[in-house]
């Protein structure tokens, strides 16, 4: 029998041509694919950078929120240290129950998450920017959460002190204040001894070192927010 070779080549050139079009044609699907994801990475970074600006607005005001609570405590005690007694015992009730440091930052973790669940935080090319979402989205938040549940089971004893001790009666504003409404002193009975105790200083004391961390705590997230969104920034730019 006879081969013919002629017809054998023409076959083996008809089955390369095959497997290489089947091979182009997975790699052209590919690229489209990884063009696609890419395209969707994109887009979740410009979300990304639009909840960043959001989350630093809400940080600012938490941060003028406890700041301010500090303050109040600061005026207290500056009155306690004093020889001189404050006539305005109203304004100084006022300024207790407003030394609220238990106001939370409550990061939105949903388009870090859509970054996370639809693989497109491993197409992300900057090194930087995946360390530092990490960093602001698992331990600071972790951190964040830890320390506002601790500032808030205090809060509940600062009430609980000053409302009780002082007999303060309040209305609650709710169009007032950037997130919780604000407390107005309507009327109350001042103890100077509890005032001038040490139980109530120590109070006070407690309650301005939770304000201090955690305006630190505020500020150290802030910072991490502001590199994010410029390594963000660079990350759509850098194509």
């Amino acid at each position: 029998m006879k081969i013919d070779f002629s017809k054998v080549q023409s076959y083996g050139i008809e089955g390369m041509v095959i497997l290489f079009s089947v091979i182009l044609s997975f790699y052209v699907e590919g690229q489209r694919d990884l063009a696609e994801k890419n395209d969707n990475k994109d887009k979740l970074i410009l979300d990304l950078i639009n909840s960043i600006d959001e989350d630093l607005e809400q940080i600012q005001n938490i941060n003028k929120t406890v700041s301010s609570a500090v303050q109040n405590i600061n005026d207290i005690q500056s009155d306690i240290n004093s020889d001189d007694f404050n006539p305005k015992k109203n304004e100084l009730i006022s300024k207790a129950i407003t030394a609220n440091v238990g106001t939370s930052f409550f990061p939105q973790k949903g388009i870090f998450n859509q970054l996370i669940s639809t693989g497109s935080f491993e197409l992300i090319d900057s090194q930087e920017l995946k360390s530092i979402l990490l960093r602001l989205f698992n331990h600071q938040n972790e951190r964040n959460i830890a320390i506002s549940t601790s500032i808030d089971f205090f809060n509940i004893e600062y009430q609980n002190n000053i409302y009780s001790k002082f007999r303060i009666d309040t209305e609650y504003n709710s169009l007032d204040g950037e997130y919780y409404g604000k407390q107005v002193l309507r009327n109350f009975q001042f103890d100077k001894e509890f005032y001038h105790s040490n139980e109530f200083y120590g109070l006070l004391s407690r309650a301005k070192q939770w304000g201090n961390m955690y305006i630190r705590l505020l500020n150290d997230i802030e910072e991490n927010y502001k590199q994010a969104r410029i390594y963000a920034e660079y990350e759509i730019s850098n194509k």
